[in-house]
């Protein structure tokens, strides 16, 4: 509005206020100040919001590439641990079939070793196991009894070596295999009988003994060989053929029968 004022000499004098315009322009800035400031509040708002938003894309990004690791992993453990499962059982398949064509190997050898006898109308490994065994405890009471044999030989050539002039010999060994020297028909006649064992008859030559009986002048009547509980017997009798002396002399005739088998007793 125009106020107006009225002096004295009743001139009319308009004057021109500038308060409103001045609260118009103070009215524009604080409308300026507050659009500002809402701006301001807005932007903030705005980049609050972003850098939630940023947080969150963040955070969810590290989950999901921390769960993608993991699983990564634990894919990665687990082909690992199939992995060693499937090595070993190869491993293990390797080292089995090696042990069976050792195995293999050596029952073909165990098996060449053995007599036929031993291991007729066997087949299986187990059987051939028990027959090695049975013919390794063969083997060694054939090594005893052969053994017992070289040391009776080796103490007769010994003790022949020695002293071979010595009377009734034949009570210094210790043998199975024996003779006897006895008269018949009033000592007109000679009987003699020896006894031995399977392996024995060897050491004992009959036909050494016949020729002996014949460069004593007693002539060979008869002679019997038998076989009883697993022993010979040799029976022979004899008869003097020597005219000069009718009866025979038994004491030299087992002196000269000790001195041509050592190996062998005298029962008389």
């Amino acid at each position: 509005m125009f106020p107006s004022q009225q002096r004295g000499n009743k001139e009319r004098v308009i004057e021109f206020s500038s308060r409103p315009h001045h609260q118009q322009q103070k009215i524009s800035e604080d409308l300026i100040l507050d659009a500002d400031h809402a701006h301001h509040h807005a932007s903030l708002d705005i980049i609050n919001f972003a850098d939630k938003k940023l947080q969150s894309i963040s955070t969810n990004k590290l989950l999901y590439e921390s769960t993608a690791s993991d699983k990564i992993n634990h894919y990665r453990n687990s082909d690992n641990k199939d992995y060693k499962k499937k090595n070993e059982k190869l491993i293990h398949r390797e080292i089995e079939r090696q042990r069976r064509q050792e195995m293999a190997t050596l029952h073909a050898s165990l098996r060449s070793l053995l007599p036929l006898e031993f291991i007729k109308g066997k087949r299986s490994m187990s059987d051939h196991m028990n027959e090695a065994k049975n013919y390794i405890k063969h083997l060694q009471k054939r090594i005893k009894e052969l053994s017992a044999k070289r040391d009776e030989l080796k103490k007769l050539t010994e003790n022949n070596s020695s002293n071979p002039e010595e009377t009734h010999e034949c009570e210094k060994y210790d043998h199975s295999g024996f003779f006897s020297v006895h008269e018949i028909d009033n000592n007109v006649g000679v009987g003699i009988e020896v006894s031995s064992s399977f392996g024995e008859e060897r050491l004992f030559p009959l036909s050494k003994l016949l020729k002996l009986m014949l460069d004593e002048g007693l002539g060979v009547v008869n002679c019997v060989t038998s076989q009883i509980n697993g022993r010979l017997i040799h029976s022979v009798q004899c008869e003097v053929t020597n005219s000069s002396d009718d009866r025979a002399d038994l004491p030299a005739l087992r002196k000269k029968i000790v001195h041509l088998v050592p190996a062998f007793k005298c029962s008389d």
